[in-house]
């Protein structure tokens, strides 16, 4: 049976997981371009190779201060919703293979419509991870306006 992989991260206090599967890149050297007017929750824009990839902070998105000064600062970069976009962690620890078992659905009573884009439950050693799903941290809204954001500054 075919193991699964999630890349362990660090918000705070706490340990967050992503799916490898839906991570293109990790990067740790970069500069973030600030964007007047920028969509809730994005930082700004980086050059990715080319590329203008809107940066979304997961700190702010939880309520935690965005503006942290800490050298192991990572983004994970993701295509969420068909969108290339960059999520700033505040640093990647590991990257887990997990067996089926261990993978729980997130309980429904700690489910929410803000809390949508937590989908699952990793079960490491004694610790529990909550995995978030890159294609429901942005609501519609603010990936339209995300996708907006791309092409001006294209």
């Amino acid at each position: 049976m075919e193991e699964l992989k999630y890349v362990v991260f660090q918000l705070g206090e706490q340990r967050y997981g992503m799916s490898l599967m839906r991570i293109n890149g990790i990067e740790k050297d970069y500069h973030i371009i600030p964007v007047p007017n920028a969509p809730e929750g994005i930082s700004g824009i980086i050059n990715l190779r080319g590329l203008v990839v809107p940066v979304y902070s997961l700190r702010e998105r939880f309520g935690m201060d965005s503006r942290i000064e800490n050298p192991e600062k990572s983004l994970l970069i993701t295509l969420s919703s068909g969108t290339m976009l960059a999520y700033e962690v505040d640093a990647v620890e590991e990257i887990e293979e997990m067996r089926p078992e261990d993978v729980n659905e997130m309980p429904s009573v700690a489910s929410s419509e803000e809390t949508a884009f937590m989908d699952k439950v990793l079960h490491i050693r004694n610790d529990i991870v909550i995995v978030i799903n890159v294609d429901k941290v942005l609501s519609e809204d603010a990936q339209n306006m995300v996708n907006q954001l791309i092409e001006n500054n294209q």
